[in-house]
């Protein structure tokens, strides 16, 4: 097997046995490169049969990627490797194991509208107003504390007031009625294979026999039972190698724990620690400004990124007025950089919040440049396409009230709520799933036509039940569309929206084919288990001419010539408010990192003076302390033109008496400020200046205000007001 074009670093990493080892990433340092060839070298030199590896990524996309690197490499089948995401690893292995744990292997996988409209069901049905214990909330609650690995008797037995006792209840009801329709949500795909593991331990010791040598990807994302799982598989032969940059955890919002990667030595074991610092993809220029920003945080691994690339452009720093302003930028700077070095696909539109697209997708439409957006409503999560994966769902689980309440009376059948409430309460009194329940609607009070139609919807559903283990999921999907009259329900509406609610689901049978086409197992069951785990960015097509929009998150491991990072802004980014931690803050860091190193020759930033929040009228923005923390060599900024033409007429009269903040200049060396002045911040409040850090307009003011909350902010964005000299 040959290495030579490895360098040094990346080489040690792939040749590095024996116990843990730890390998810091950084960006655009050829992670994905070593982790192949590390498989490659595990198979060909070290002698370990492929299906003895488990390498776990955090996108589908990244396994498959992963596979066809090594495929390339060796000549094995990659088929038999276990190359996957923890969720779709774990699926696998509950197909297998899940009868164990009191389910059927026919289980469905809920996402989180399904998840939501099963919380909402409960939280009606305790007779809770839904406005008060509104399900979106609730259900995140209930995710934070499967997160934590908190269960429904631990949250009851900690609960302190009423609401916490709702919540324990909530949580209490909603596990038992995924059991009962026979589903999991995404936590109980990490949490029911660690039961497992407790409650079978020769299971555990079969996973520890068949997965030798262990292999994470990101792992600085992992969540505690993420970690778990982990480290229960790899605890007995210790062979485990995670790839990670503390640097780029952005995750712990929903539960990641950077201390997983800080103190994996601590952890494992005398570890074996290498260090990728070389980059690949972006320009010095790029790496300084970075580096300057990231090494302000305290809980990072120290390390540098270097590049033999070239300079390159300096970070270009855009003022504007407010987000319509920002948007026209946004698109001048592309319709600018347009020319045989770059195409539209060669640009991607980064933000905090999916919110901020609107008004720079609708200058694109203006300018009628092509984009596309990751994000926002997924393709799987519109209602058509939902509709026709509820049925499938439900011609392989009969349990899954979910899905029977989302289809059947669509399209409609002419069975009302009260029918449907009648049927529902006879099959819980019976205690029998809704579909076997239908055997028995004569029993029930209800008119002649809905008992007819209730019972063809049976008969059809049960017709499609008996073929899943001998047709494939494409014929059974077709057959269903058919069966239900979908190209005419819709196409009878004959508008725009039912024409291309059709069409949606005309792509959904394209997919159904495709997986039919190129899957060994080309089943319906397959079928909706992988389609369960589908993200966004795993249908991201590069290979259009448009522009992409994204939010910071979902353009974690993806990379571009040219990028532009919108709203940076104190409470957009960094979002967050006064009570912010200095660890919410080194995230907030951490993520700007992560949106400036996926470019490769060039970063535009842009912040508005004035924008809108929640639809009101526009407040004034502080921007963002990131700007601030670049070095100014590597900056090229762009202030604000004054015009007479304000953008918000209501508030014309504001913007031009505070024109002169707008365009503040100091061009004095020295600090207008001294340390031990009380000064005053229009959205901070009082504070005390307890430091001052360089000179002029850069100079960097910390400052404690009342709460003790404390802040750094660059002097000629702070716009404070002295209220006592020192």
């Amino acid at each position: 097997m040959k290495l030579h074009d490895l360098n040094p670093a990346q080489r040690e990493a792939v040749e590095a046995m024996g116990g843990p080892i730890l390998i810091f990433a950084g960006a655009g340092s050829g992670k994905t490169r070593v982790l192949t060839y590390k498989i490659a070298y595990l198979i060909e030199e070290i002698g370990l049969p492929p299906e003895n590896i488990l390498a776990v990524t955090f996108t589908n996309k990244a396994a498959q990627e992963m596979k066809e690197r090594v495929s390339k490499i060796l000549t094995v089948d990659t088929q038999k490797m276990n190359v996957g995401t923890f969720h779709s690893i774990c699926a696998r292995m509950l197909r297998f194991e899940i009868p164990r744990l009191g389910y059927t292997r026919d289980f469905s996988i809920y996402d989180q509208a399904d998840s939501r409209a099963l919380v909402k069901e409960i939280i009606q049905g305790l007779n809770l107003d839904t406005k008060t214990f509104v399900p979106n909330a609730y259900q995140n609650h209930i995710s934070s504390k499967k997160n934590q690995m908190l269960s429904p008797e631990n949250v009851a037995e900690y609960a302190e007031g009423y609401i916490d006792e709702k919540l324990a209840q909530i949580y209490t009801e909603y596990q038992k009625a995924l059991k009962k329709n026979n589903a999991l949500d995404f936590d109980d795909l990490l949490l029911l294979p660690i039961q497992l593991f407790k409650d079978h331990p020769n299971r555990l010791a079969y996973y520890q026999s068949q997965y030798q040598y262990v292999l994470v990807d990101e792992y600085q994302d992992t969540n505690r039972p993420q970690f778990e799982l982990v480290h229960s598989i790899s605890e007995k032969h210790r062979d485990i190698c995670v790839v990670g940059d503390d640097d780029q955890s952005i995750y712990g919002w929903r539960g990641a724990d950077i201390k997983n990667i800080l103190e994996f030595s601590d952890i494992f074991g005398e570890s074996k620690i290498i260090k990728l610092e070389q980059n690949y993809r972006s320009t010095k220029t790029i790496l300084k400004a970075a580096h300057a920003v990231v090494s302000l945080n305290e809980n990072r691994s120290e390390k540098e990124l270097w590049t033999e690339n070239k300079d390159g452009d300096k970070i270009r720093v855009q003022d504007c007025y407010d987000e319509r302003d920002e948007a026209k930028k946004i698109v001048s700077w592309i319709n600018n950089e347009i020319n045989e070095e770059f195409k539209f696909l060669d640009h991607v539109i980064l933000y905090r919040t999916n919110a901020q697209s609107r008004s720079i997708e609708d200058e694109l439409r203006r300018k009628a440049i092509p984009y596309q957006i990751i994000g926002g409503v997924k393709f799987y999560d519109r209602k058509e396409v939902k509709d026709v994966l509820a049925y499938l769902r439900l011609i392989v689980n009969p349990y899954d009230t979910v899905s029977f309440d989302r289809v059947v009376n669509f399209p409609p059948r002419g069975i009302g709520k009260t029918s449907l409430d009648k049927f529902k309460n006879f099959a819980q009194l019976i205690d029998l799933n809704l579909i076997t329940a239908l055997e028995r609607i004569n029993e029930i009070n209800i008119g002649t036509k809905q008992k007819a139609s209730l019972s063809q919807f049976r008969d059809m559903i049960n017709s499609f039940t008996e073929k899943i283990d001998t047709d494939t999921a494409k014929d059974i999907a077709i057959n269903l569309v058919n069966a239900i009259e979908l190209n005419e329900h819709y196409l009878n509406q004959n508008n725009i929206e039912s024409r291309e609610r059709w069409s949606n689901v005309d792509e959904l049978l394209n997919s159904i084919s495709e997986f039919t086409e190129n899957s060994e197992e080309r089943g319906l069951r397959m079928f909706l288990e992988e389609v369960s785990l589908l993200t966004d960015i795993d249908r991201h097509n590069k290979s259009d001419d448009s522009v992409t929009l994204m939010t910071i998150h979902s353009a974690k491991g993806l990379e571009y010539p040219v990028v532009h990072i919108s709203g940076l802004e104190e409470g957009l980014l960094p979002l967050g408010s006064l009570s912010n931690t200095d660890m919410d803050l080194e995230e907030e860091r951490r993520l700007f990192y992560v949106a400036i190193t996926r470019a490769k020759q060039k970063a535009f930033l842009y912040n508005a003076s004035m924008r809108r929040r929640f639809g009101g009228e526009p407040i004034q923005s502080i921007t963002s302390q990131f700007i601030g923390e670049l070095p100014v060599s590597l900056v090229d900024h762009i202030q604000i033109k004054h015009t007479s033409q304000p953008y918000y007429t209501s508030t014309q009269k504001y913007i031009h008496s505070k024109s002169s903040s707008l365009k503040r200049t100091f061009k004095s060396t020295e600090s207008m400020y001294s340390v031990g002045s009380l000064v005053k911040h229009s959205i901070f409040g009082k504070g005390k200046l307890l430091r001052i850090d360089g000179v002029g307009e850069n100079a960097k003011l910390t400052i404690i205000f009342s709460g003790n909350v404390k802040k750094t902010l660059i002097q000629k964005y702070a716009n404070l007001t002295i209220l006592e000299s020192a």
